[in-house]
C-alpha cells in the first residue's frame, strides 16, 4: 500500500511539472514529496526523476512508470464512482423519446414502474415517429428500432432488446379465406397495410435459404397507427405485416393467427440512443438498464 501511495505521489508531482508547484496543488511540503519519491525509485532500483535547481523531467523509465501509474488512478477513480453511484439514488429529470406503438404498448408502463422504484426521477415521455434532433431537443435518451446498425457521430447507440414483424389475420378471416401457403396466396387476400393511400410500406420475407424478399401490398385498409391495423385485422379488414408486441396478446388468445411463420423476416434492433456530446448521467445509465432488462424478459 506504501508503495501505490508513493506512485500516486509521483503522479501528482508529474502531472504539476515539479515540487514546487505539486506543493502548491497538493499542500504537502515538497521536502516530504521528494522523499516519498526517493523512497519510490529506492523500492524500485530507478530513477524515475531528474532533478536540479532550474528543471525538472522525467527519465524514461519515468515515463513508462508515469503511464502506468496514470492508468491505476483512473482505476482508482472508477473504483471510487462505482461505489458512489452504488450509494447514490437517481434522481432529476430525464427527457425520452420513442414511436407511438412502443410509448403506447409497453415503455409508458415500464416508466412508471422505474419512477415507482427511483422516486426522485421525473420523467417527460415525448411520443413521435419522427425523426428528432436529440440536442436541439434536449433528449436525454430516445428508443428506437432499425433493421441496420445505428450510427452518427454525435450519438451513441445502444442495443437493449430485438422486435419482429409477424403476418396475421384473425381467426374469422383465415378461416373465409384460407391460410396462405405461398407468398403467391397474398393475392387473394384483403390486406392491411402501413403508410398513406399513395405511398405502401413493403412487407419483407425470409426465404428459407436466408434470402430476403419483398411484397408491396395492394392494401383494402391502409393506416399510418399500427394499432389503428391492429385493430382492422381484429375486425376482419384482412391480413397485415406488424409488429408482434402488437398483437402477442391477440395471437395468445386466438383472436389472431400467425400466417407463413417458416417467412418470417429477420428480427430487428431495439436502440437505446443517447448523445455522445455529454456525459450520461447516473439516472439514465439506470434506466438504460432497466429497460434492457424488461425487453430481455419480453424475449
Amino acid at each position: 500500500m506504501d508503495k501505490l501511495d508513493d506512485l500516486i505521489t509521483f503522479l501528482r508531482v508529474a502531472d504539476a511539472g515539479g515540487f514546487s508547484a505539486a506543493e502548491r496543488s497538493t499542500g504537502v511540503p515538497k521536502s516530504s514529496l521528494s522523499r516519498r519519491i526517493a523512497a519510490l525509485e529506492r523500492q524500485l532500483g530507478v530513477r524515475l526523476v531528474q532533478r536540479s535547481s532550474h528543471a525538472f523531467h522525467l527519465t524514461d523509465v519515468g515515463e513508462r512508470v508515469y503511464r502506468h501509474a496514470r492508468a491505476m488512478a483512473d482505476e482508482a477513480d472508477a473504483v471510487q464512482a462505482t461505489v458512489s453511484e452504488s450509494l447514490a439514488e437517481p434522481s432529476g429529470l430525464i427527457r425520452v423519446s420513442s414511436s407511438l406503438l412502443q410509448g403506447e404498448l409497453f415503455l409508458a408502463r415500464w416508466l412508471g414502474e422505474f419512477m415507482e422504484l427511483h422516486p426522485k426521477v421525473r420523467v417527460s415521455l415525448d411520443l413521435s415517429n419522427h425523426y428528432v434532433d436529440m440536442l436541439a431537443e434536449r433528449i436525454d435518451l430516445a428508443i428506437r428500432v432499425s433493421g441496420a446498425p445505428l450510427a452518427a457521430a454525435d450519438i451513441v447507440a445502444k442495443p437493449i432488446g430485438t422486435g419482429r414483424m409477424v403476418l396475421v389475420a384473425s381467426a374469422p378471416a383465415v378461416a373465409r379465406h384460407g391460410a396462405p401457403a405461398t407468398l403467391a396466396d397474398l393475392d387473394r387476400w384483403p390486406l392491411v397495410a402501413q403508410g398513406q393511400a399513395e405511398t405502401v410500406r413493403s412487407w419483407v420475407f425470409r426465404l428459407p435459404d436466408g434470402r430476403e424478399v419483398t411484397h408491396l401490398p395492394q392494401p383494402r385498409f391502409v393506416s399510418n397507427n399500427l394499432l389503428a391495423m391492429r385493430q382492422a385485422v381484429l375486425a376482419g379488414a384482412g391480413m397485415a405485416q406488424i409488429p408482434l408486441e402488437a398483437c402477442r396478446d391477440a395471437l395468445r388468445d386466438g383472436a389472431l393467427v400467425e400466417l407463413l411463420p417458416d417467412l418470417a423476416p429477420p428480427p430487428s434492433t431495439v436502440y437505446a440512443i443517447y448523445p455522445s456530446r455529454r456525459g450520461l448521467s447516473f439516472a439514465v445509465r439506470t434506466l438504460i438498464d432497466f429497460l434492457e432488462a424488461r425487453f430481455r424478459d419480453m424475449a
